[in-house]
């Protein structure tokens, strides 16, 4: 994750993340030449290096990309998370910038609602940055993007670690804080309220209200039912959240993995979340260095892309690449191709793409 860091050897980082997976280049930017696009998962935009810079996809730079949100207008959204930048990127991999300022720091959480774009920063308004285990103070804010003014309207503050954004139908915005283990609700106008859970007390309880619990819940969507789905990421579950607070648990036992009924489902860290309009689900399953798909009538579960190796490959073969970051996700409504921030998950690693994967 972006703020927790997984201790790797140095033999695995010498394995996973100083190599490019056959592809050539000398992964500095400025030139160099990228792999091409494949009938499969390709890179988008990026590169191995972490670094700023706006330009075409053989070009261009990002720092740790945590999170990606299609937009009405075709274009991919990108919270550049260590580059403190909102950036967007068009469907040939040319990025630019669309929110750099100083107050606006640590983007993680994207959501359209409509045609509103809205995104959430681990620091609030101020620049402050708190613990996450902070019981005390909290940093964290959402804001409302004017993406042809370049801006952003603080929305609310201080408010924990609002990292899972998803929309729902009646124009509010639901929240997962992976910090203080609770599913939120917040208006347009920023008033929060609690869904389910118990602020700080995490757990796996299902129930109603305060009487369920989670374990570090991470990302949110709206399945066409009006249920939300939430990834239960420390205890390697997916939930189902009502939006009358009734939680119960819709996949995954322990950590592991294994396709099939979502009774017998394993997930190891799930963690970003996306939903087309018929109601498919997509997962980063980051532990299993996979994308995996929830079918829209609830029974299957099936491995989307990647081969279960921690890397970077560009493949025909879905199936046979390999991913690395996976911290978040968004699908194509017609669900035809899904994009994935392939970032370094706060790690000192070279993997620092916007990976998009043909469905």
């Amino acid at each position: 994750m972006a703020s927790t860091k997984l201790v790797l050897s140095l033999a695995v980082v010498s394995l996973i993340g100083c190599t490019d997976g056959g592809m050539t280049g000398d992964d500095g930017g400025g030139g160099d030449t990228r792999p091409g696009m494949t009938n499969g998962v390709s890179t988008l935009a990026g590169w191995a290096n972490p670094g700023y810079l706006d330009g075409n996809r053989q070009v261009n730079l990002f720092s740790n990309p945590t999170n990606v949100a299609i937009g009405p207008d075709g274009k991919l959204y990108v919270a550049d998370f260590d580059n403190s930048k909102l950036r967007v990127v068009d469907m040939e991999g040319n990025a630019s910038t669309v929110v750099s300022t100083a107050n606006f720091q640590r983007p993680f959480g994207l959501v359209f609602v409509g045609n509103t774009l809205y995104a959430s920063t681990d620091n609030d308004s101020t620049g402050q940055h708190d613990p996450i285990d902070s019981t005390t103070q909290m940093s964290g804010a959402i804001w409302r993007i004017d993406i042809a003014g370049k801006s952003a309207t603080l929305v609310a503050d201080k408010i924990g670690r609002p990292r899972g954004l998803c929309a729902l139908a009646d124009g509010r915005i639901g929240v997962a804080d992976y910090a203080h283990h609770v599913i939120e609700i917040v208006d347009p106008t920023g008033t929060v309220t609690t869904l389910a859970g118990t602020w700080n007390a995490p757990g796996q309880a299902d129930g109603a209200g305060v009487a369920a619990s989670f374990n570090q819940p991470y990302a949110c969507a709206q399945r066409p039912d009006g249920k939300l789905v939430v990834t239960d990421w420390a205890n390697h579950k997916l939930r189902s959240v009502a939006l009358d607070g009734t939680v119960t648990t819709l996949a995954g036992t322990t950590a592991g993995f294994a396709d099939g009924g979502l009774a017998g489902a394993k997930f190891n860290h799930p963690q970003g979340l996306t939903v087309t309009k018929s109601g498919d689900l997509y997962v980063t399953d980051i532990d299993n260095y996979r994308v995996r798909k929830i079918s829209s009538d609830l029974s299957t579960v099936s491995t989307v892309a990647g081969d279960g190796t921690g890397g970077y490959k560009d493949d025909d073969d879905k199936t046979a690449s390999e991913l690395y970051g996976l911290e978040g996700l968004s699908v194509k409504p017609d669900g035809t191709q899904l994009f994935v921030a392939d970032g370094n998950r706060g790690e000192s690693v070279q993997f620092n793409r916007i990976r998009m994967v043909k469905l």
